[in-house]
């Protein structure tokens, strides 16, 4: 007798040990996944109270800010002006700022590229990766708190 359409053959005990390994991997994937953003949120919004929060103010309106040379933009509509896609890289390079040019000049932002480096190793591979990633932490950071 033939199997009706709505059955389906078992898959081989090999095949069903291989099936079970590949879930579990991707299910083990996506934890990671989430608990490593987690953690770069985490990261990202201390450094942003540590670094930014004096002039953006600590929830990235720039309400509540304690310096007050320069009127900084509201950091949780990046977003919403860019057509409701968050400009990540462009975020990264305005906070890197070593990439500014001498007519883009900011009057009060540091240049968080250069003022992160290792003291005695600035500009060094290991430097540079280790600043790069604390800017994807605030920038990731920026990223969550966008308002929609």
């Amino acid at each position: 007798m033939m199997p009706s359409q709505n059955q389906t053959d078992p898959l081989p005990e090999g095949d069903m040990h291989l099936h079970q390994t590949a879930k579990m991997a991707v299910i083990t994937l996506l934890i990671l996944s989430t608990a490593t953003r987690a953690l770069c949120q985490t990261d990202g919004k201390r450094d942003f109270g540590e670094l930014c929060a004096q002039c953006h103010g600590a929830n990235g309106t720039g309400e509540g800010r304690t310096l007050t040379e320069a009127k900084p933009p509201d950091l949780t509509l990046l977003s919403r002006k860019n057509g409701g896609k968050f400009p990540l890289d462009h975020v990264c390079r305005i906070v890197d700022g070593r990439e500014m040019t001498e007519s883009h000049r900011r009057a009060a932002m540091p240049f968080w590229g250069q003022a992160l480096q290792r003291p005695g190793q600035q500009n060094t591979p290991e430097s540079n990766a280790e600043v790069k990633a604390r800017i994807l932490d605030i920038v990731e950071y920026l990223r969550a708190i966008q308002k929609k």
